[in-house]
């Protein structure tokens, strides 16, 4: 009868969408980790050319031999958090920092002892075999 009304189209919508993603990457930081990623694809390739494959792997993530995207990477890595540690921390981070520095002292249940005995008592006693089923009527 009538037309299904469906929303008009908002491309401002998925734009703002996809600045929001970027720049909570960018935030994370991970321009740094995508950039270390490709750096190491390319290590391991021109080292692949020149040897085997498993000697390409050790010189790519062994830290001796290291390109200049490596030691970019490094420096901005190095320079991004240098930045962050010399503004003040907020109370949130403090705390953060205090719960995941702390010494973590586990405490083991003070009644409850979780057993298997139980388990273990009905196996023991069903181990025979089932009942037979009671007789079907018309069957004798």
């Amino acid at each position: 009868m009538f037309p299904a009304a469906s929303a008009p189209p908002r491309p401002w919508l998925r734009h703002a969408q996809r600045g929001t993603v970027l720049l909570l990457c960018l935030a994370l930081g991970l321009q740094w980790a995508l950039l270390q990623g490709i750096a190491w694809t390319g290590m391991f390739i021109s080292f692949a050319r020149e040897g085997s494959v498993i000697e390409a792997v050790e010189k790519t993530f062994d830290g001796q031999h290291a390109c200049e995207l490596c030691k970019k990477v490094k420096k901005g890595t190095q320079d991004s958090n240098n930045s962050s540690s010399s503004t003040q921390e907020d109370d949130a981070t403090k705390g953060l920092h205090a719960v995941l520095v702390s010494p973590t002292v586990l405490i083991p249940p003070a009644e409850e002892i979780l057993s298997f005995a139980p388990l273990c008592e009905v196996l023991i006693s069903r181990k025979g075999m089932p009942e037979p089923p009671p007789p079907r009527r018309g069957q004798v």
